[in-house]
């Protein structure tokens, strides 16, 4: 995984203060996980362990920002 992604992701992980204002921003969010997650599934499936312990901690954020991403959107339809 290259590092610009690496730092991206710890700086989503560790800024909670930072909530996106628009659609787009929530998107590309998820784009750059679902990017950086790729590289570590490929290594996993080599048996890199080091990897696949990359790969769950992304696909926990995936799943906390894919919430967050719902309750935007609903919250933007009113």
């Amino acid at each position: 995984m290259s590092d610009h992604v690496d730092d991206q992701i710890d700086s989503l992980d560790n800024d909670t203060t930072i909530d996106p204002a628009s659609v787009t921003e929530h998107y590309s969010r998820l784009k750059v996980l679902l990017e950086s997650m790729e590289t570590d599934m490929l290594k996993n499936s080599g048996g890199n362990k080091a990897a696949g312990t990359r790969l769950r901690k992304s696909l926990r954020l995936l799943k906390n920002y894919s919430g967050d991403f719902v309750k935007f959107t609903l919250s933007s339809d009113k």
